[in-house]
């Protein structure tokens, strides 16, 4: 899954010639999530307990590449009233404030909810990040007792979805840094204020420059940078899909 997801979208975007075409490119593959969880054994997709008003995930930094915060802010500019709109960058704003300059630990301790979250449920649903559809729960009640805990005390993974899962948004975000584009892991909310307030982000990102400014970066805790070259939790090109 790993190497069909990452080489079609890796072969699409390096003959897209038109620029308002490339994120397209990306939000098309997010239908390989599908397929994947279609495809895992009957019993990995029976034991899955996730259902509408199961908002614990939605309480943990979630970390992103660059391309997931356009795809979720075009459909918020499509979506979303004014005012809807008004009150989600202000969201944003208090997000992107009180996680800047704190590690990832203690970005986990805050269990702030995400800034789309309403009503216990996603509002740009069909957008969501790649982690978001990565993750699925056999036992909700535990997932609430890890939130509030602070410790993920319970396992809650489902090995034969969990593993489909992430071997599709690997092949995404790898091919996507293969093929030039910002590779940076990105704290979502942060990063969404910026995407929201900022009409350049998105042209950076197309000139396969840095979307979003270091205050959005995905936090690490003390000694996460190994190579000490500042650049840990990029997604690096390393020649799987060219």
């Amino acid at each position: 899954m790993f190497e069909k997801t990452g080489a079609a979208v890796f072969r699409r975007l390096r003959k897209t010639r038109n620029p308002g075409e490339l994120l397209s490119v990306v939000k098309s593959a997010h239908k390989e999530f599908e397929r994947a969880y279609d495809s895992a054994p009957a019993e990995a997709r029976a034991a899955v307990a996730c259902a509408a008003g199961c908002d614990a995930c939605c309480h943990v930094p979630v970390g992103v590449q660059a391309h997931e915060v356009l795809i979720v802010a075009q459909h918020v500019q499509m979506h979303f009233s004014p005012l809807e709109l008004e009150a989600l960058i202000e969201r944003a704003a208090g997000h992107h404030q009180a996680f800047a300059g704190r590690s990832s630990l203690e970005r986990m301790n805050m269990r702030k909810p995400c800034v789309l979250l309403r009503e216990g449920s996603c509002s740009v649903y069909e957008a969501r990040p790649e982690a978001c559809r990565s993750h699925h729960s056999h036992n909700a009640e535990a997932c609430r007792a890890n939130l509030a805990s602070g410790r993920e005390d319970v396992d809650v993974y489902i090995p034969g979805v969990r593993g489909r899962m992430f071997a599709v948004m690997l092949g995404i975000d790898q091919a996507v840094a293969e093929a030039g584009y910002d590779g940076r892991a990105y704290d979502f909310g942060s990063a969404l204020h910026e995407a929201l307030t900022d009409g350049f982000c998105a042209a950076r990102w197309v000139r396969r420059e840095a979307a979003f400014s270091d205050s959005c970066r995905e936090a690490g805790n003390e000694g996460d940078d190994d190579d000490g070259d500042g650049e840990s939790g990029v997604m690096r090109a390393e020649g799987y899909f060219q």
